[in-house]
């Protein structure tokens, strides 16, 4: 009988668990918020500072919030009290329009649908009217750094007793006082600022100001700062090749973020292999910071595969974009081309073009001559000029038809032709109402003046451009008969030498950061051949002029002669180390590698003439005719 009655009870049990409703949350019932009360601070004999936590919301949206005080205990919100904003977490409270030496007592609030619910009470007393506790507010942070930032306060009153002390604390917690870190600041009532160090980056600080007299320390409201992130390396993309030619093409690239450090350099790199870096020669410089730039990438191979990044360097280092690969146009056996002139009656301008001669100046003048020669896609343009008399005239031949660069009665030469993109860049002198000249630069055939104020006499014999970057070489005559070795970047001069030996700056060349310029000082009883690489000079052995110079990879090559008695030799240098190019009367003023070749041009003494002559890997090939005279001045091979 026990056990039936035990088991009706169960089956009970059961039935009335198994009608219950399930939960959801439409039978979850609202309860009041869950609050503490903050501690009083900044106590005065009509003010005070306090504020509270909720914890929880009790499943409602807290609607009102703040303290509320009296002098009874378990004061209410229908008495005084503070409003400071909606919803859960920490608040500050401000206390106002108490009466000195008074006891309060106070309790935080938060109102839902529920109802209001109060924090636990606390009680403070004012002090009394002659003196309380300092009032200071807490200043902005700015300059903020990943390990410093700059603060400050206001002490607005001294509480009627001296502030001692002023300053602020902080800490990585709320509320932090003089026992955490903290500065000192000076003494008195007024306005200070304050440095932070030793912060961490990345960091959340919270910073008070604080006043300390002889009542004690009060304390302004918490600011919260973070500290700023560490720098990283830039963030670049490489930008698509474009303009491929045989020798040539452009790149460049974007950089979005510097990560948080300048970008003092930027570029690209190029390789025959995949992920060219900085290390190699093969970059270009083209400016600092952020953004967009382009670069000019020459000195390629026909038909060669290449490998392209760009690159941004800050303080933590280079970064590099995404590799883009391209091949150059063209065939492995490339055009060369030579300018130069031929006596036909009077001097004429000469192009050979793989050794067949074409004559690109006016029959008309009465002696013309080519000096500098540049491919850029299918077009060529020749720096050179045309003499009608009694003045001589610098022009340019862009596929035969000339450009007269000036059109004044003053002699002026071209002597260098340089093409970056659309730009043409010419180098020569003008004005040259002798004795006086210009060292002038046309770009796109408007002249520049690169000479110094007070220089009558200066000449630019060489351009070269990198980047944005305009690199011009030459000479000024500061003092009579003595000239001084000149780079000029960007219009900018630079002395090579000091202006106490005759000196010539005869050609330049760029690679990468490199800058080398070829020429010749007089270090009597000869002139000695010279090339400064960045500024720095070195003398080239058995040579008198360097006249043009070239770099392929880590090798540098320069052309000249040497004099020897009054009897002029070609020389070549690679790396410094000379070979003879001729045992006859030379000379050599133009060099160019491409792949594996070295051309060289210029001419040799056969018979009674001077012969154009262009040599390849130190074998010589004539140009013209030796029963005229005749000399190759610049070559360029595509």
């Amino acid at each position: 009988m026990k056990t039936v009655k035990q088991f009706i009870v169960t089956l009970v049990c059961l039935m009335a668990f198994s009608c219950q409703k399930e939960l959801s949350p439409e039978n979850i019932v609202a309860t009041l918020p869950t609050i503490t009360t903050t501690a009083v601070t900044s106590i005065t004999n009509t003010t005070a500072a306090s504020g509270g936590n909720i914890t929880d919301d009790g499943g409602a949206a807290i609607t009102a919030r703040g303290v509320c005080w009296s002098t009874s205990p378990n004061p209410v919100v229908s008495g005084n009290h503070t409003t400071d904003g909606t919803g859960s977490g920490a608040f500050a409270s401000n206390i106002t329009g108490l009466t000195a030496t008074t006891v309060y007592y106070v309790r935080a609030y938060a109102t839902n649908s529920e109802g209001t619910a109060y924090g636990n009470e606390l009680s403070f007393t004012t002090t009394n009217t002659s003196t309380a506790l300092p009032t200071v507010t807490t200043s902005s942070l700015s300059a903020i750094t990943m390990t410093t930032a700059s603060g400050g306060g206001n002490v607005v009153t001294d509480g009627g007793a001296t502030v001692t002390a002023r300053g602020i604390c902080w800490a990585t917690t709320a509320n932090p006082d003089i026992t955490a870190s903290h500065t000192t600041d000076g003494t008195g009532t007024g306005i200070f600022t304050s440095a932070m160090a030793g912060l961490t980056a990345a960091t959340i600080y919270h910073v008070r100001a604080y006043a300390t007299n002889s009542v004690g320390t009060s304390y302004g409201g918490d600011s919260v700062f973070t500290t700023a992130s560490a720098p990283t390396i830039p963030t670049i993309i490489t930008t698509a090749i474009s303009s491929i030619t045989n020798t040539t093409a452009n790149s460049g690239g974007t950089i979005s973020t510097d990560g948080g450090a300048a970008v003092t350099v930027r570029g690209v790199c190029w390789s025959t292999t995949a992920n060219p870096t900085t290390a190699l020669l093969t970059k270009t410089s083209d400016g600092t910071g952020i953004g967009t730039f382009t670069s000019s990438i020459t000195g390629l191979t026909a038909a060669t595969t290449y490998h392209v990044r760009a690159y941004a360097t800050n303080s933590v280092g280079t970064a590099y974009g995404n590799d883009v690969s391209f091949t150059t146009t063209g065939s492995s056996t490339p055009s060369v081309y030579v300018a130069g002139s031929e006596i036909i009656g009077p001097y004429v301008g000469k192009l050979w073009k793989d050794g067949v001669s074409t004559t690109f100046t006016n029959p008309a003048s009465s002696g013309a001559s080519g000096y500098g020669v540049f491919v850029s896609g299918t077009d060529v343009y020749i720096a050179g000029s045309e003499y009608y008399p009694p003045t001589n005239i610098a022009k340019l031949w862009k596929n035969g038809v000339p450009t007269t660069l000036t059109n004044t009665s003053c002699w002026s030469y071209a002597w260098s032709v340089f093409v970056a993109g659309t730009d043409v860049y010419v180098a020569g002198k003008s004005a040259a109402c002798l004795p006086n000249s210009k060292a002038t630069i046309w770009k796109n055939n408007v002249a520049t003046d690169l000479t110094s104020a007070g220089v009558t006499i200066a000449d630019a014999r060489s351009v070269f451009v990198s980047g944005t970057d305009v690199y011009v070489v030459g000479t000024e005559e500061r003092t009579p008969g003595i000239n001084t070795a000149v780079l000029w970047k960007n219009g900018i001069p630079t002395d090579l030498t000091d202006g106490t030996k005759d000196a010539y700056a005869l050609g330049v060349y760029v690679s990468g950061t490199d800058v080398y310029v070829v020429g010749g000082e007089d270090t009597a009883p000869a002139t000695v051949a010279k090339i400064w690489k960045n500024g720095v000079a070195t003398s080239l052995p058995n040579g008198s002029y360097a006249k043009s110079v070239f770099v392929s990879g880590t090798d540098v090559y320069a052309v000249g002669n040497e004099i020897i008695a009054t009897t002029g030799y070609a020389r070549m240098w690679k790396n410094g180390v000379v070979t003879s190019l001729s045992a006859n009367a030379s000379d050599a003023s133009s060099v160019f590698v491409f792949g594996t070749d070295v051309y060289a041009s210029g001419s040799i003494h056969i018979g009674v003439h001077d012969v154009a002559t262009l040599w390849k890997n130190g074998v010589a090939n004539s140009l013209a005719s030796s029963t005229t005279g005749s000399f190759g001045s610049s070559v360029f091979v595509k």
